[in-house]
C-alpha cells in the first residue's frame, strides 16, 4: 500500500505496512511524497519506492530549475506605472528601500525647487555626508534588502564612497543579496 502526501494532515498511512494515525511520520528524506511508521519500515520499503522516488526527485529538481526569476522592477510606489528595464530609468533610495522612477524623482525636483532633493516616496533629505549615506545602506541590509546589499557590494568592489576596497566582502554581500532574492547558494 502507497500513500502520497495528505492533502488533511490529521490521518496518515504508512506507505509499507499500512497503518493509520497519527504517529506515521517519517517522511521519506528525498522525495517528501511518502510516510512511514517508523524507520524499520522505511528501509523495508526503500526497494519499491526507490524508481517513485527518483522520479519525483528529477521533477522537484526541474521545477526550481526552471522556476521564474523574482519580479524586481515592479511598478513605481510613486505613479504606479511599469518600471523601466534601464539602471537609468530609476534609483534606489536608501532612506525607504524604494526603487523610484526618473520621472518621479524629476517631478519631486521640479516640484521641491527651492528645498534640497527631498525622498519623492518618504520625504527623507539626502544624507549630509557618505557616512551617513553608509549609514542608511547599512540598516536596509540589517532589514535584509537584497538591493541595498547589492550596493554595498558595489561599494566594497570599486573601493568607493569612503569604503575599503574588499573583494571578499562585497562577494559576501552579492552571495547574501542572491540568497534572498533566488532562495538559492
Amino acid at each position: 500500500m502507497s500513500a502520497c502526501n495528505d492533502n488533511d494532515n490529521s490521518i496518515s498511512i504508512c506507505a509499507n505496512c499500512g497503518k493509520e494515525g497519527s504517529d506515521v511520520t517519517n517522511i521519506c528524506n528525498k522525495c517528501n511524497s511518502v510516510k512511514y511508521c517508523n524507520a524499520a519500515c522505511k528501509k523495508k520499503h526503500r526497494q519499491k519506492h526507490k524508481k517513485q522516488c527518483e522520479r519525483r526527485m528529477t521533477e522537484l529538481h526541474d521545477e526550481k530549475l526552471f522556476k521564474q526569476p523574482p519580479q524586481l522592477l515592479e511598478d513605481c510606489p510613486i505613479c504606479f506605472l511599469r518600471m523601466p528595464s534601464l539602471g537609468s530609468g530609476q534609483l534606489y533610495m536608501a532612506c525607504c528601500g524604494k526603487l523610484i522612477c526618473s520621472g518621479c524623482i524629476h517631478a519631486a525636483d521640479v516640484r521641491d525647487k527651492k528645498r534640497a532633493s527631498l525622498c519623492p516616496f518618504c520625504r527623507t533629505p539626502p544624507p549630509a555626508s557618505r557616512r551617513e549615506m553608509i549609514n542608511r545602506y547599512t540598516k536596509r541590509m540589517e532589514l535584509n534588502d537584497p538591493i541595498a546589499m547589492s550596493c554595498l557590494g558595489g561599494f566594497y568592489t570599486d573601493g568607493s564612497n569612503g569604503l575599503p576596497q574588499n573583494y571578499a566582502k562585497a562577494l559576501k554581500l552579492y552571495h547574501q543579496a542572491v540568497e534572498l532574492v533566488w532562495g538559492i547558494l
